[in-house]
């Protein structure tokens, strides 16, 4: 069975080929002229047909707090053996400097020393996803987890993909030009870490799965020496193999100023379970490792919170077993004689009301709290004032479960979840817990929405749950979601949640809204700063219930389409997540300044909306300028037969506003075209620009399995969409229809000419094809000039118009006897069809199906065309593809090489084949392998040049084809990010990143 694209039609002919005196054609895949004198009778292979001619017919071949961590400390004033822990974290505040962590931008540094004045005075920006980081004496070390690159063997001549982890050394003393002073790579993804003394110490983990990684599951602790910031080095390290019938994820660390406790799931595949604790000796100031005892839990060690040295003494509460289990959660003792002699000491099972989960522990001195939940959440509190005898005390059923829990004293401040109830799903807790035996919950608020989370995992909590004492307030990051009745959407809602506190109750505040999810709170000279990875913002909080906003700075924008109309660039980016969508405005001379000359929430396009999802659709708007306008175009979620218009103006930049806004009558699939599944090649667009009118490419097709050409339904209804835009305020809309055809490429344009190719399969034969060049002048898109249709070899690539030129790409079906399914994709690459002579078995020898590509260049007539020059292409390479420029056309190729034995075995190849021709009058090529895997795909021409984003590491390269005796291919700048639109605007390549934001490439010579 091989699945292609099927289509129907039923629709006015328009043209169809006709005499033209002195035009003959003739071409391999095509048959030759017909009898007719003069006429054009190009008869191609249907490239959507099954099946295959046998080449021997035509004579062919195949070409902090306590527990988890003691508190972070400073240094006593003797400056003696004592060494402090700090913990990482994605902002640092010093001397009126915010140092924020950005998994979007990198790392920013903000002038916060002037009230409601923020200033960038500073930017780093590196791949992989920033984790945490450190500030000591003016260096920053950052911590990045997914750090993916291509290695070079030059022994071998290859390259292997790679993840690790990352530190990244940067020199901040002056944050306008920030330079990395170190960099070193950790195997597998940071767990966590710390810095205790002069040393930093990493914990990573290897799951078997990553890139470049060792196959067994395994834990490595890293020591940097950090204590001169000229000679950071790695000081040793310690790797740990999992059991290798167990599946296990990332680690939890606790550690005191002599040791480190690691330990993480270690799941066998049934109900049964339990964790080892690792303990790793760092004692020494120097930062060297040793290896320790391991103890194990009785069940599984899912946060750093359920592990806890005190007073010589690790405490353990662990559940076997994971997710739902009716085993008892544990409480275990330890003696630490060192990190070599740890002895068990006491134990205790608590005792459950029903099976439930343990979800949270937290030790506090000589007690302990721990949170079981199903549907209602206990709270158990224990007692481990005799560490040998560990006693269960009281208990208190409460609804929802708590996340995490901050000891206050004989008070305990509770985070939480729960999604029955009306006014929040999140919520936060206040308990008395003065008598163990009956600790009681004070009061409890609720917020966030119907559902809603908190911004890191419980190892990390801790750092988003803000504590301010001396004002009695606590600050809860948070993001969250509310569903509209009977639309099945809703609106998103991110920010920090404001609730006052004393010892007997909790009062719910206001809530500062953020951009993007709120990770971080703090107050700084009286304003609440809210931080999240695309904004900084500050709010007065004098009336704490209505926080209103003093400044905000974007450290990153949502860009996921730009376009450049005289000296402006307009960037437009929707946030799927937020449902947010926003234009903006900026000089073309300064195309990735953060801050916009002007800007246009896009939210008024959704006015008056009662069915439609706001923002749904803008996240995959297009976007196109002319003049003093920009053109958003953009699927209507709210009714399917609908495409959504609006028009900007940007007469006066500093504030865009809507010039119109309509709905189109056609579906919004005639805003993508993705070319045909198999063998056709794909070029052209679904949507193009001539001046103020747009043109649509409406073709409905269906997509299903069949074996054989003998039916080929045909596209429903092909019509072309023209928007006529030349009146801002009043576009109007004209379909026109196609001619009748069995599939149509993508859309080009010449001037005002707008041109595509369809094809007809023979009525006798479906397995041929005759295929046309269409051709539309769009000068008056009140009355477009529809000429006629003109029979040619394939499928249209490229077109020039003063010269009355085509290049064309023809198929011929080849059906070949092979040994074995490895030698049909050695010659077809993906676009073979391999049918086992015994239909039982697939091994074994078989019918090889593909197709074979020829370039045509043609002379073009009235009403026909003469073949000029032909050359065919290597049949085991695809063109995935093309990319048309001045008399240059780019194809991308791609196929497999050398298929092993087994299925999937062989390597990838990739390339671009330049083809000339147009201006010459035959056809000239030229071949650019992309040997280095990071070259990335094409994404914009710019003349004879054609630029290409790569993804590891994110780069743009410029590939040169002004003289195809020789290309060159030369890497322009490194991106933030992958690149999935790229503009021209002048000598700069402006490279739209998403939530990275946006990248300029200078491309200039």
């Amino acid at each position: 069975m091989t699945f292609l694209s099927r289509t129907y039609a039923g629709w006015l002919v328009l043209a169809t080929a006709a005499a033209s005196a002195g035009l003959t054609g003739c071409g391999n895949g095509s048959t030759g002229p017909s009898s007719e004198t003069g006429s054009t009778d190009f008869i191609s292979d249907n490239p959507r047909a099954g099946g295959g001619r046998d080449t021997a017919e035509d004579g062919g071949g195949v070409a902090a707090g306590t527990g988890g961590d003691g508190a972070p400390t400073a240094p006593p004033a003797d400056g003696d053996a004592e060494r402090a822990i700090t913990e990482a974290d994605i902002i640092q505040v010093k001397d009126g400097k915010l140092y924020a962590l950005s998994q979007y931008s990198g790392l920013s540094i903000i002038d916060i020393s002037r009230r409601d004045r923020l200033s960038l005075v500073g930017r780093y920006r590196a791949s992989g996803i920033p984790f945490e980081m450190y500030l000591r004496d003016g260096v920053v070390y950052a911590m990045f987890s997914s750090w993916t690159q291509y290695i070079y063997d030059a022994a071998t001549g290859s390259y292997s993909y790679e993840q690790s982890s990352h530190i990244e050394a940067l020199d901040v003393s002056d944050p306008a030009d920030i330079e990395q002073i170190g960099s070193f790579d950790l195997p597998g993804a940071i767990s966590d870490s710390r810095i205790v003394g002069d040393v930093l110490y990493t914990v990573t983990f290897e799951d078997g799965g990553c890139w470049g990684c060792k196959q067994s599951r395994n834990t490595t602790v890293t020591s940097l020496a950090v204590g001169d910031p000229a000679h950071i080095a790695v000081v040793d390290q310690l790797s740990y193999d999992d059991d290798p019938n167990d599946y296990g994820w990332q680690r939890s660390v606790s550690v005191t100023q002599d040791r480190m406790y690691i330990a993480g799931i270690e799941w066998d595949g049934t109900d049964e379970g339990h964790s080892t604790i690792q303990v790793v000796d760092i004692s020494d100031p120097g930062g060297a490792l040793v290896e320790g005892a391991s103890v194990e839990a009785v069940g599984q060690i899912q946060s750093r919170w359920q592990m806890d040295e005190h007073e010589g003494v690790l405490r353990v509460v662990s559940q076997p077993g994971i997710w739902r289990t009716n085993a008892l959660p544990g409480v275990q003792t330890f003696t630490v004689a060192s990190s070599q002699e740890l002895t068990p000491l006491g134990f205790t099972e608590l005792t459950l009301p029903k099976p439930e989960t343990l979800r949270s522990v937290r030790f506090d001195g000589d007690r302990a709290y721990a949170i079981t939940a199903e549907q209602t959440d206990p709270l158990f509190t224990i007692d481990l004032s005799d560490p040998e005898h560990p006693a269960q005390v009281g208990e208190l059923e409460m609804p929802g479960w708590v996340y995490h829990m901050e000891p206050r004293g004989d008070r305990l401040l509770a985070l939480g979840f729960d999604n029955a109830a009306t006014d929040g799903s999140l919520h936060v807790s206040l308990f008395d817990v003065s008598d163990l035996a009956k600790p009681t919950m004070l009061k409890r608020v609720h917020f966030g929405g119907d559902w809603a989370s908190f911004a890191e995992d419980q190892d990390r909590i801790h750092k988003a749950f803000t504590i301010l004492d001396d004002l009695g307030t606590l600050l809860v990051p948070y993001s969250g979601w509310d569903v509209a009745e009977g639309k099945g959407c809703g609106s998103y809602k991110s920010g920090v949640q404001l609730i006052d506190f004393t010892a007997d109750t909790l009062t719910k505040r206001g809530s500062a809204p953020a951009r993007g999810q709120a990770r971080r709170a703090f107050v700084h000279d009286t304003r609440l700063f809210a931080v999240s990875d695309q904004e900084v913002g500050t709010f007065n909080i004098d009336d704490r219930d209505a926080p209103v906003e003093a400044a905000d700075l974007a450290l990153a924008t949502v860009v996921s389409n730009t376009v450049a109309t005289g000296d402006l660039v307009v960037r437009m980016g929707a946030d799927w997540w937020t449902q947010a969508a926003e234009l903006d405005v900026v000089y073309a001379a300064e195309p990735g300044r953060a801050e916009p000359i002007g800007k246009l929430d896009l939210a008024t396009l959704a006015a008056g909306s009662t069915d439609d999802c706001y923002g749904s659709g803008l996240s995959s708007a297009q976007l196109f300028a002319h003049g003093q306008y920009a053109y958003l175009l953009w699927p209507s979620y709210a009714d399917s037969t609908k495409t959504s218009l609006a028009v900007i103006d940007l007469t006066n930049p500093e504030a865009p506003q809507i010039a119109s806004q309509r709905d189109l009558p056609f579906n919004s699939n005639a805003l993508y075209y993705y070319g045909y599944y198999g063998r056709i090649v794909s070029a052209g667009s679904a949507v193009v620009q001539a001046g103020s009118t747009l043109v649509l490419r409406n073709v409905q097709e269906e997509y299903y399995y069949y074996e054989d050409g003998s039916a080929q339904p045909q596209p429903r209804d092909p019509s072309l969409e023209i928007i006529d835009l030349s009146n801002p305020s009043s576009p109007t809309h004209r379909s026109l229809p196609l001619p009748d055809g069995g599939g149509y490429t993508g859309l080009q344009v010449d001037g005002t000419t707008v041109l595509t190719s369809h094809w007809v399969p023979l009525p006798n034969d479906p397995s041929r094809a005759r295929f046309y060049l269409d051709r539309i002048d769009v000068a008056d898109p009140s009355s477009p000039v529809v000429r006629t249709s003109v029979n040619v070899p394939g499928s249209l690539l490229a077109f020039d118009g003063a010269l009355n030129r085509a290049l064309t790409v023809d198929y011929e079906a080849v059906q070949i006897q092979v040994a074995s399914y490895q030698e049909c994709y050695r010659a077809f690459s993906y676009t073979a069809e391999f049918v086992p002579a015994d239909q039982e078995h697939y091994d074994g020898p078989g019918v090889c199906r593909g197709t074979r590509h020829t370039l045509k260049l043609l002379d073009v007539g009235s009403a026909s065309a003469r073949l000029r020059d032909e050359h065919t292409l290597d049949d085991d390479a695809r063109v995935d593809q093309v990319f048309v420029g001045d008399d240059r056309v780019f194809m991308y190729t791609s196929g497999y090489y050398g298929v092993g034995d087994v299925a999937g075995e062989g390597a990838y190849s990739s390339g671009i084949l330049v083809a000339s021709g147009l201006v010459e009058g035959s056809i000239d090529l030229a071949m650019q392998e992309l040997s280095a895997p990071d070259a990335g795909w094409p994404r914009a021409v710019d003349g004879t040049r054609l630029l290409l984003a790569g993804y590891n590491p994110p780069a743009l390269s410029v590939l040169d084809a002004a003289d195809l005796d020789e290309l060159t291919l030369e890497t322009k700048g490194e991106l933030s990010s992958y690149a999935s639109q790229v503009t021209i605007s002048g000598d700069n390549a402006l490279c739209a990143l998403w939530y990275h934001g946006l990248d300029v490439v200078d491309i200039g010579d």
